[in-house]
C-alpha cells in the first residue's frame, strides 16, 4: 500500500499549497486528526506563575496546523465543565472537535528556569480518562497524529485499530511518544520510564517524534544517529528527534539529516515548541516534502512559537 501523500516535487511551493487546499475541500477526510487531551497548563518560570493557559499536543499542534491552512480535527476528553473552554480554544479557529466527557481535565504544571528554557520539571495535578477505541472509531485523516501526555492516555490497541482501518487507504500514523515515557509518581511529579510495549506499538507508526532524552530511553543508545536506526528497525519509517535550541535530526531509512534551530528574537515560552515543530513537519509531509527541507520549515515554525506565550495561531510566513 502507498503511504505517501505526495504531490509531485516538480510543483512550486505555491502550487503544492493550492493542491492541498483543493484536496481538503473535496476529500471526506481531514488532513490531520490529532488525538490527545486538551490540558490546563500552569507555566512557572523561576518559581513564579507566568500564565495559566490551555495546553497539550491537541492544542499546540492543532492550532499551528490550522494557522498554516490545514483541515484539522482533534479528538479529546475533558471534564464537562470545561467543554466551553475547548470550544473557545479550538472550534472558534475552525478546528473540528470530537469531544468526549471525562471525570477530570488533565492539569500540568511546567516549571522552567530562565537561564535554561530547554529543560523543565513537570507535575500533574489531575488526569483525564484514557481514550478508548470507540472514542476514535469514526475518524479518518490523511495523517492521524497521536499525542499522549502520560502513560495510559492512549492504549496501544488504539494504534493497531487505526492501522487496521487504514490498511487499504493512504492514511499515515504519526506519534509523539512522550506520554508513553512518562509516569506520574505519588508526589505528582512526572518521571521518565521506558515504554514496555514499544516493539508492538512502533510497528504501526509511520512517523515518530521524540526529543533526545526520549530517543535514548526508547533505544538504549546515547547518540541520536544510532538511536534513530534502532527505532527505525522497530518498524518506524521516519524518525524525528528534537534537541530544543540544538536543532533536530531526521532519519528516513536511507539517510539522516541534521537540521539547525533558528535563533529567536526573544525566548518567551518554550512550552509546546516540540508540538509546534511536529506540526510544521507534518504539514510539509502533506505537501510531499521530507527530510531537511521539512525539518527547516518545522524549526522556523517552532522558533516563531518560542517568541510568544501560548500556541502559535496566526501570522507565519509559509514561504
Amino acid at each position: 500500500m502507498s503511504k505517501e501523500a505526495t504531490p509531485s516535487r516538480r510543483l512550486t511551493p505555491h502550487s503544492r499549497r493550492v493542491l492541498l487546499a483543493l484536496t481538503s475541500v473535496f476529500s471526506p477526510m481531514f488532513d490531520i486528526c490529532i488525538i490527545g487531551h486538551v490540558t490546563k497548563d500552569i507555566i512557572r518560570i523561576d518559581g513564579e506563575i507566568t500564565r495559566e493557559i490551555a495546553g497539550g499536543t491537541a492544542i499546540y499542534s492543532a492550532l499551528a496546523l490550522r494557522s498554516l491552512g490545514a483541515n484539522v480535527a482533534v479528538a479529546t476528553k475533558t471534564a464537562g465543565d470545561d467543554r466551553p473552554f475547548v470550544n473557545q480554544e479550538l472550534e472558534r479557529w475552525g478546528i473540528t472537535v470530537f469531544w468526549q466527557e471525562s471525570e477530570k481535565t488533565t492539569i500540568f504544571e511546567n516549571n522552567y528556569r530562565r537561564d535554561n528554557l530547554d529543560r523543565r520539571t513537570q507535575n500533574v495535578r489531575a488526569i483525564a480518562d484514557p481514550f478508548t477505541v470507540e472514542d476514535v472509531a469514526q475518524i479518518e485523516a490523511k495523517i492521524v497524529h497521536l499525542g499522549p501526555l502520560i502513560q495510559g492516555d492512549i492504549p496501544i490497541d488504539i494504534i493497531s485499530t487505526i492501522r487496521d482501518r487504514n490498511k487499504f487507504k493512504t492514511g499515515q500514523i504519526s506519534l509523539d511518544a512522550q506520554g508513553y515515557l512518562r509516569r506520574v509518581d505519588a508526589a505528582e511529579t512526572v518521571c521518565p520510564v521506558d515504554w514496555k510495549e514499544k516493539e508492538t506499538g512502533l510497528q504501526f507508526v509511520d512517523i515518530l517524534k521524540v526529543d533526545r532524552t526520549e530517543a535514548c530511553l526508547l533505544s538504549g543508545c546515547d547518540r541520536p544517529e544510532e538511536a534513530a536506526k534502532v527505532l527505525a528497525n522497530l518498524g518506524v519509517r521516519e524518525v524525528v528527534i528534537t534537541f530544543g535550541s540544538g536543532g533536530s535530526y531526521i532519519y528516513t531509512g536511507d539517510r539522516g539529516d541534521r537540521v539547525p534551530a533558528f535563533p529567536p528574537q526573544e525566548e518567551v515560552d518554550p512550552t509546546g515548541c516540540g508540538d509546534t515543530y511536529i506540526a510544521g513537519y507534518l504539514y510539509q509531509r502533506l505537501l510531499g516534502l521530507q527530510g531537511r527541507e521539512a525539518g527547516e520549515f518545522a524549526a522556523r515554525l517552532a522558533t516563531r512559537k518560542l517568541e510568544g506565550f501560548g500556541p502559535l495561531k496566526t501570522g507565519f510566513d509559509k514561504k
